[in-house]
């Protein structure tokens, strides 16, 4: 269940004032909340995180499982649960569809499992090796809203899509620095409201765009410590206004850029206190706004409402 950590942490609030602002008008910022922490006796290494449904799953690499919270942080249930024969190596950051189903990247046994919403499995689809329909190590899962499935493919260093059947459809990608289409380690990814495909490209530290068929279209970032750089990019969402999400694990903070790049604003510190992160690796947005954060080294997810204010138009950005 949700609980609150340090006497300061009920009014927590952190403002993030924009840069690149127009002299002309009023400073854009983010403002951003600490709402409350979710953890669990048995959580220990938190990656993942989706909303299904207005269920929170959580993978924990450590303890092999996918935690389920409700909406107030209550932990439902587990999945493998102890009568379930199938069991999961370091399942990481998950991804779900409009029918409810949980995509879990099982990165230990090369393959990516697909959870009804009973907890039951779907099926089941990849093996080992490199080839098409193969992985070594899927760290990240996507569908869209065609139900594609889209998949990184962490020792591949590339990304491979799927038909909502698990059925091979193509792959992009390969191992390398600083160029187009070129990962290192990509470990999570994206769908936005325009379609397009939003990678994490780890350590390369920055964010990779691309059409739903696989063509680059913009990179963004480099390794830093300065707004809309990255020191590991490693996990990604986008809210329904396009606004991208990243987990910036090893600067400990979340930021938060347009669609087309531009910095909008960051919070959070090293450190145990609410709002503080020890290598953050994930971020969820929920149904309602909330913005959920796995706070790995800490082995605890952390909740936060986040507005988004400019000008006259602070209203209407909020929503």
């Amino acid at each position: 269940m949700p609980h609150k950590i340090g006497f300061f942490t009920i009014c927590v609030m952190c403002v993030v004032v924009l840069v690149g602002c127009d002299r002309r008008s009023a400073r854009p910022k983010v403002v951003v909340r600490w709402e409350s922490t979710i953890s669990h006796p048995e959580m220990r290494e938190p990656v993942g995180l989706a909303m299904v449904g207005g269920v929170l799953a959580v993978s924990d690499a450590k303890s092999s499982v996918v935690f389920r919270f409700d909406p107030q942080g209550k932990p439902l249930d587990r999945w493998p649960t102890g009568d379930t024969p199938t069991t999961l190596g370091r399942p990481m950051h998950l991804g779900a569809d409009s029918a409810g189903r949980l995509y879990v990247p099982d990165y230990l046994n090369d393959r990516v499992v697909v959870l009804r919403a009973d907890g039951s499995v779907a099926f089941a689809f990849g093996e080992s090796g490199t080839g098409a329909a193969q992985f070594d190590a899927p760290a990240g899962v996507a569908i869209d809203a065609d139900g594609r499935i889209y998949v990184t493919d962490f020792n591949n260093h590339r990304v491979q899509q799927f038909t909502a059947e698990g059925t091979f459809i193509r792959v992009w990608g390969t191992h390398g620095q600083d160029k187009p289409a070129a990962f290192n380690y990509p470990t999570d990814l994206a769908i936005g409201p325009d379609h397009r495909v939003y990678v994490a490209d780890a350590y390369n530290h920055r964010v990779q765009v691309f059409t739903p068929d696989g063509e680059y279209l913009a990179s963004w970032g480099g390794s830093g410590r300065t707004p809309g750089r990255f020191n590991a990019a490693v996990g990604i969402d986008v809210d329904p206004k396009g606004r991208v999400y990243v987990a910036d694990e090893f600067n400990h903070r979340v930021q938060v850029l347009s669609s087309e790049g531009k910095p909008l604003g960051q919070w959070g510190a090293k450190g145990t206190q609410a709002g503080e992160f020890d290598s953050p690796t994930d971020v969820a947005i929920g149904a309602d706004g909330r913005v959920y954060v796995a706070d790995y080294g800490n082995a605890r997810v952390q909740v936060f409402t986040v507005r988004f204010e400019n000008g006259k138009q602070n209203r209407k950005d909020a929503e």
